[in-house]
Order: structure tokens, then C-alpha cells, then sequence
């Protein structure tokens, strides 16, 4: 925007157009050449999921190959600190060693993965066998942050690595958007870091809704060329009807990555919401709301929908590309009320496009037998399939408690 333009805007609107304005930058340089991380040298090349040259991998395979036992050369363990190109086999090894386990928080990716350990300045390496799904270039977790650190240009799942950056860009647009609709003690609380989360209330809960639909909007057409082909029309059809389902597995993932081990839940970025505190939520409601009714509706919905599907989430433990193979998924839903066979011939190729990567991904990390995996990934989603079902019938019992009414005509401009 025009100078003149963008100072008329918001503080948090004026931040967040700076941000996408940065990405946009970003995505256009992906292709930058990196260097490798643990000699440092310039590399445009991935292995074992990090960015290394092909020199310092096939260092670091041979040697848990030959199972050797490796001294340093200085006695110290700090010659890579000193050069990162430095002949010491023990400390270059150690730096691989630090940076695969740093990155990827799993064993590395083969048949084998070596158990590193140390006596005096000496390294022993000796092979186990490989347990579980080797992560790819995947951070554990997927925020506002994390998805935005690192492109890899050669993945073998191109999908799910736009919908990496693609989701970290959704994160970025809540997270500045829903700083506009808190208070101003909220607002400064967050901006202060006294508080990480605010307290989801009535009067929030639409407008982080609408940020959230726009956000989703952007996200898909960045992350698949054929949504971004439709017209907006039937956009509208898969995001809308979809929406309540799309909006409740990112509730879930998040909110077992911040609060594992009680019932609080994430409806918005930047907002939580537990039962036990119903009355913060309905602080701000209309009068002619009956706060008692409403606060007995929404604690059973949300225990019945949401709590009991958490802890699922809790047991299965979505890694970063299962998650957003199940968000592509959802969206692509075999179960969109349609009769145009364009839409259902786009969303049975796109379905299957992303299957295929997630095949792509167990066998990549080395798992070769992953059908109870990928079965308990699918029964996931079908479960929060059901729970977005429920809700859309609760919404209408809402309804009949005079509850969003004032929203109405808005939320039906999105169908």
C-alpha cells in the first residue's frame, strides 16, 4: 500500500500486512542456496531431513557403518566449535549427531540408527533397530513459527510442504487479526507476554471465527492449485461446509500441544476456553441471553464433542504431516453434498493426491508396515467428522437460545 494509505491503518492491521508482505518475499527466494549445518559449506541439497551437503552424510553414514569408536583429535570435544570444517571425525559426528536428533526429535531415517555412547573423549557407535515414523523435515509442531523456518525445494511430498508454509502463514494472519478484536488490557497483556492466552468470550468468538474463515481461504489456495482454480462459488461450498470440522481438528492439535494434561481448549489462536470457566466466556453476552441455560448447553456440547475427542488426539499423536494431511483431507471431503461432477472429480483426485504423499511419508522414514498407523490417523478424522456434525445441530439449538442471532445475516453470506 501507498504510504499515505497504510498509515490509515490499525496498529495490528498495518503488523499484519508487514508480515505477508515478509513471507511473500520469503516464498520467492526458496530456492536460496543454504548452508550445510554442520561444516557450513553452501548446499542446496537435503538429507536424512536437514540441510547438509552430501559430503558430511555420507560421513556420517559410513561411520555408524563401520562402528567405530572415535577419539577427539584436540581431547576437548570443541574442535568443530573452533572450525566447523574441521578433520576431527568424533566432534563432526557429535555435531551431526545433535543437529539430526535437534531437528527432527526422532531416530534417523534407515534400516539402523546408531546409540552414541561416551566414555572420557571417546564415542562408541553401535546399531539398533529403528522404532516408530522417522520425521521428515517436519518440526513436532506447527505454529507460527516453526512453519515458516526451513523450505525444502526437493521434498518428496511437495503437497504437504506448501501446506507447511502455507499454515504458517494462516498462524500469522490469526495470531495479528485476533489482536484487534480482544480489549485493550487483553491486547496489551499479549503484546506484553504477562499472558500467552486470552480468554475466549462471546463477543470474540465470531469475529476470530470470520479471521479464521479468510485465513483458510488463503491457505488452501496457496497450498492446491485446483482450489485456487475454482470459482468462488464453490470455494465457498467445500470451505463453508466444511468449516466447523476444519476449524475443531486445529482447536485439537493445538490445544494438546500447549495443554496436554487437562480439558482447555483452543477455539481461536490466540483464545482458550475450558469448561470449568463458562462464566468468562458469557461475560460479554447480550442480557436477553439466559446465562444459566446457555452455560448448561455449551458444557455438555463441548465435553460431548470436543473433550472426548482430545483425548484421541492426546493418544494418536498427529505429527506435523499427518496433521495437515488430515486438514487437506477434511476440506477434500468425499462427503461435500454436491451434483456437479467437476467438484467431485476434483476432490477424489486431490484426496488421493494427498494419500499418496502420506504413503510417501511412512515410507520414507522407514516404516514399511503402517496400515494400523494410517488407521488410526483416518478413524481421527472420521470421529471429528461426526463431533462437526453434532455441532451443527447444536448451533441451531443456540439459535433457539437467542444466542449469535445478531450474527446471522453475516454467517449467511459464507454459504
Amino acid at each position: 500500500l501507498p504510504p499515505s494509505l497504510g498509515s490509515l491503518l490499525p496498529p495490528f492491521a498495518r503488523t499484519l500486512l508487514q508480515l505477508v508482505t515478509i513471507f511473500r518475499l520469503r516464498m520467492a527466494s526458496v530456492q536460496q542456496v543454504e548452508n550445510c549445518l554442520i561444516c557450513e559449506v553452501p548446499t542446496t541439497e537435503i538429507h536424512l531431513g536437514i540441510n547438509t551437503c552430501r559430503a558430511c552424510s555420507v560421513f556420517y553414514k559410513r561411520t555408524i557403518s563401520q562402528n567405530r569408536i572415535l577419539k577427539c583429535k584436540e581431547g576437548n570435544n570443541k574442535c568443530i566449535s573452533k572450525d566447523p570444517r574441521t578433520t576431527c571425525r568424533k566432534c563432526r559426528f557429535d555435531r551431526f549427531t545433535f543437529v539430526l536428533t535437534s531437528c527432527s526429535e526422532a531416530k534417523p531415517i534407515g534400516e539402523a540408527h546408531e546409540v552414541v555412547t561416551k566414555e572420557g573423549n571417546k564415542t562408541a557407535v553401535r546399531k539398533t533397530a529403528q522404532h516408530g515414523i522417522a520425521s521428515t523435515s517436519f518440526p513436532a509442531f506447527l505454529d507460527h513459527e516453526t512453519s515458516l523456518l526451513h523450505y525444502f525445494a526437493g521434498s518428496e511430498t511437495p503437497t504437504l510442504e506448501r501446506m507447511k508454509r502455507a499454515y504458517g502463514v494462516l498462524c500469522l494472519m490469526r495470531k495479528n487479526g485476533e489482536m484487534g478484536t480482544c480489549s485493550t488490557q487483553t491486547f496489551d497483556q499479549l503484546q506484553r507476554g504477562t499472558i500467552k492466552f486470552a480468554r475466549e468470550t462471546y463477543t470474540t468468538a465470531v469475529p476470530n471465527a470470520r479471521i479464521m474463515y479468510t485465513g483458510l481461504m488463503n491457505f488452501y489456495s496457496s497450498s492446491f492449485e485446483d482450489f485456487r482454480k475454482l470459482s468462488r462459488p464453490d470455494q465457498r461450498l467445500l470451505l463453508y461446509g466444511n468449516f466447523d470440522l476444519l476449524n475443531k481438528i486445529d482447536d485439537l492439535y493445538r490445544s494438546v500441544n500447549h495443554f496436554p494434561d487437562d480439558d482447555t481448549l483452543m477455539p481461536n489462536y490466540t483464545t482458550i476456553y475450558s469448561a470449568d470457566r463458562v462464566d468468562d466466556f458469557l461475560i460479554d453476552c447480550p442480557q436477553h441471553v439466559n446465562k444459566e441455560e446457555a452455560a448448561v448447553e455449551i458444557i455438555k456440547n463441548v465435553n460431548r464433542n470436543l473433550v472426548t475427542n482430545k483425548a484421541m488426539f492426546k493418544r494418536v499423536q498427529l505429527t506435523g504431516e499427518e496433521f495437515l494431511a488430515v486438514l487437506g483431507l477434511a476440506l477434500w471431503n468425499d462427503q461435500t453434498t454436491t451434483d456437479d461432477e467437476k467438484i467431485t472429480d476434483v476432490v477424489k483426485k486431490n484426496r488421493t493426491l494427498i494419500m499418496a504423499e502420506l504413503h510417501k511419508y511412512y515410507a520414507t522414514g522407514g516404516r514399511t508396515n503402517y496400515a494400523d498407523r494410517l488407521g488410526e490417523v483416518l478413524c481421527l478424522l472420521v470421529n471429528m467428522e461426526e463431533a462437526a456434525t453434532q455441532h451443527q445441530e447444536d448451533e441451531k439449538v443456540y439459535l433457539l437460545m437467542n444466542m449469535y442471532n445478531e450474527y446471522m445475516p453475516e454467517l449467511g453470506h459464507y454459504k
